[in-house]
């Protein structure tokens, strides 16, 4: 078994010996085993999993000459690498789907530096990485023109984010109150590169996939940007970014320049101190509207973990919502 994987990975890179392939993959395949006879009850254990095979996945990437560390810490989700092999039961093919969406989601970060920087260092990196997502494309898939347009016109289409962000930046440095429905506007068109592009590829290449698979990724990502902007509230206040934390504090009638001219150490505690600090408060909202989202939708069975990891997530956010109101 490992042989045929080895001999199929080898079609995508060769650049570790076979030897080190063979690790690699053996270690791949224990991991995978593991979560596929996970229950549906065991949630930890699963996420537990999740982790470590992220981390073996970006050290196999990493090895072969794919790494880009400034940005790789938040590219290392396996959720696309589990989806196609639950659904192919195909590691081989499950490591392609891994490195496609893995490579896009590099494009879309530094794509996110360049806009949030204005260094055309990172407009540079991600025009390469762009590039040698086609040729990955092109060396390993039948279909290659095909989902290269497909992907090609996603990435154009999400590419006005960046400027709806920079139209949010400027609001928030003016005092803007946000509502509601523009916090959560902002959040599904922030996380909508899930919908638009990485499941483009399983589209292309998971027989299983269907169009509601495609939204239980967008919500699992939309609870995945609250989570980091939840982590993130001091480094956005200082670089001016947007953060849907800071816009419900403000619109909650704190001024951003308050919060801006705050002590480091104060910024989180403004910040939370007049939103999220009840269940009703807007994020909380939003956190229950992405969850009941989520479970709403019907899925092939194939991707019911997907479903597992949005109760994860939300739950992880409430928890720390509800921290924050009772420190």
């Amino acid at each position: 078994m490992i042989t045929e994987i080895l001999l199929s990975i080898m079609e995508i890179t060769s650049k570790l010996s076979d030897f080190e392939n063979r690790v690699y993959l053996d270690k791949i395949s224990k991991l995978i085993m593991d979560l596929n006879n996970s229950t549906a009850t065991d949630s930890l254990h699963f996420v537990e999993q999740m982790v470590s095979l992220s981390a073996l996945l970006s050290s196999f990437d990493r090895n072969l000459g794919n790494s880009f560390p400034d940005i790789d810490d938040n590219a290392q989700d396996p959720t696309y690498f589990i989806a196609a092999y639950f659904d192919t039961k195909n590691i081989a093919e499950a490591l392609r789907v891994y490195r496609i969406v893995r490579s896009l989601t590099r494009y879309i970060l530094l794509s996110d530096r360049f806009y949030e920087t204005g260094n055309d260092r990172y407009a540079s990196l991600a025009k390469q990485v762009h590039k040698s997502v086609n040729e990955l494309i092109q060396s390993s898939e039948r279909n290659a023109q095909h989902i290269i347009y497909s992907i090609d016109y996603s990435l154009e289409q999400f590419s006005a984010f960046w400027k709806f962000e920079q139209i949010i930046k400027r609001r928030i440095l003016e005092n803007y109150t946000f509502s509601y429905t523009e916090m959560r506007h902002f959040n599904l068109s922030k996380s909508s590169d899930a919908l638009l592009i990485y499941a483009k590829v399983l589209d292309a290449k998971l027989p299983s996939f269907n169009e509601n698979v495609g939204l239980i990724l967008h919500y699992n990502q939309a609870l995945l940007d609250i989570q980091d902007d939840w982590e993130d509230i001091e480094d956005d206040v200082q670089e001016d970014m947007p953060n849907i934390f800071v816009m419900a504090a403000v619109d909650n009638n704190i001024p951003y320049n308050r919060i801006k001219k705050s002590r480091q150490d104060m910024i989180r505690k403004i910040v939370l101190s007049e939103n999220n600090n009840s269940s009703g408060g807007p994020i909380s909202r939003l956190v229950n509207e992405l969850h009941a989202s989520s479970k709403s939708v019907s899925i092939p069975e194939n991707f019911a973990f997907l479903k597992s990891l949005s109760d994860r997530y939300a739950d992880t956010l409430r928890r720390k919502i509800l921290s924050s109101a009772n420190p």
